[in-house]
């Protein structure tokens, strides 16, 4: 999609009307880009820097209501200001997954008074995990880890105990796979409470990854790989949910835990080069505790854009010659540091995305066409991306995207999905 379809997109959004944005209140991971009023530049373009490196989850464009001429058009200068933005951070709009939001304020009825307001944009990132929350993190897996074997112990003893109501995400359903619900279980065994600084709590009722599981019984004689930075133990503890049902069938070999480049700094990170990656042979649950806890403890975090997917799978696939197919648990707000590598993997990649609720990193959806895999959402199966055409446009969970110049691309709210026929939808 043109970066002109973008901004009109984004500006014909309905804004939200306030009376003044209170800077004051900002937090510790938002940062303010300001803009002189009724002006498209940035007052200090060195912010860049702090952009660089980090996951971007909202943007929000401020401006006020006021204008001092009726022929003043506001959504021209909304988009000459996103144009800015581009120009000075060009890979945030690359990959567009953030959520988007127009903000009008109605207090400033003089230019000296809008002259003391700010205008320009809030960026909110997704929070660093620190060595702390990690730790924190790989607690909760391993308590996780001992309440499961606990409660395998209480269920099958024949003794009449007490028992008390609880909710664990083990129910499943026809309609909504698996769901939070009511379940019964001996008082003795209670499961860990989720860690209380997780930034989106949300996240542990999301049950992509045993949704993606229990649709594909078929994956067999797999490398399952998974990203295990900040954010990501949600999604790890589904895995071991998974892992604890399936502990007679063997159908994943080998378990890869990587953490993109251990404490690694940034700049000193390398295509291929990163490391951070574990590696277990699937030799039972507590095997698996152990590496994916020791690869999360040893990381330095999430927060940075980048993660090294590709060399993870390449590690698993040269120490599992014989596997079928990978199985890639990935967080769909991070792209892959060695993307221009993908072609280096010759087996499938069923990639499950994790985070993916507003809109498929399209990196994913190239890795899985370039090894003819598939991508798992945490309502939709999608494969067949391999037979998609030049400019062929296709909906995945309602979101438009399209394939052109060998890549694919996001199709954002614009008039082409009333237009383009034969359409494919999943």
């Amino acid at each position: 999609m043109s970066s002109a379809q973008t901004y009109h997109a984004l500006i014909n959004e309905n804004p939200y009307f306030i009376d003044e944005i209170n800077t004051s209140q900002l937090k510790e991971n938002q940062l303010l880009i300001a803009m002189p009023f009724a002006k498209n530049n940035v007052l200090n373009p060195q912010q860049k820097k702090q952009l660089k490196n980090r996951v971007v989850v909202k943007l929000e464009l401020v401006y006020t209501k006021y204008r001092k001429a009726t022929s003043f058009n506001q959504k021209e200068l909304n988009k000459n200001r996103l144009k800015e933005l581009n120009r000075l951070v060009p890979r945030l709009f690359e990959n567009r997954f953030w959520d988007f939001k127009l903000i009008s304020q109605s207090n400033g009825n003089s230019p000296e008074a809008c002259n003391n307001m700010f205008h320009g944009f809030i960026v909110t990132f997704r929070p660093n995990s620190t060595k702390n929350t990690l730790d924190l993190e790989a607690n909760y897996l391993e308590k996780l880890f001992t309440f499961m074997v606990k409660k395998d112990s209480l269920d099958n003893d024949s003794t009449e105990r007490e028992r008390k109501i609880s909710r664990l995400t083990t129910r499943f359903d026809k309609k909504w796979g698996y769901i939070h619900d009511t379940v019964w279980y001996a008082d003795t065994a209670v499961p860990p409470s989720i860690p209380d600084f997780f930034y989106n709590q949300t996240l542990y009722n999301d049950s992509t990854v045993l949704n993606a599981f229990d649709r594909n019984k078929n994956w067999k004689n797999f490398i399952v790989v998974t990203d295990v930075t900040g954010s990501m133990s949600p999604y790890i503890a589904q895995v071991i949910v998974w892992l604890k049902k399936q502990e007679e069938n063997k159908a994943a070999k080998y378990f890869v835990f990587f953490n993109d480049g251990d404490e690694t700094p940034s700049n000193k990170k390398k295509p291929l080069e990163t490391k951070g990656i574990y590696v277990t042979k699937n030799k039972g649950l507590g095997q698996v505790i152990k590496t994916v806890t020791k690869c999360m403890r040893n990381g330095s975090g999430g927060g940075e854009y980048l993660e090294n997917d590709v060399e993870a799978i390449i590690n698993g696939i040269k120490l599992y010659t014989d596997a079928d197919e990978i199985i890639l648990i990935a967080d769909n707000l991070e792209s892959m540091r060695d993307y221009d590598y993908i072609n280096k993997i010759k087996k499938p990649v069923r990639v499950i995305l994790c985070g993916a609720e507003n809109r498929i990193n399209v990196q994913y959806l190239d890795l899985a066409r370039q090894t003819n895999g598939s991508i798992h959402t945490v309502k939709s199966d999608v494969s067949g991306l391999e037979k998609i055409k030049e400019n062929e446009h296709f909906f995945i969970d309602g979101n438009e995207y399209m394939y052109k110049n060998k890549r694919f691309h996001s199709v954002y709210k614009c008039i082409w999905r009333h237009t383009v026929k034969n359409s494919k939808s999943y």
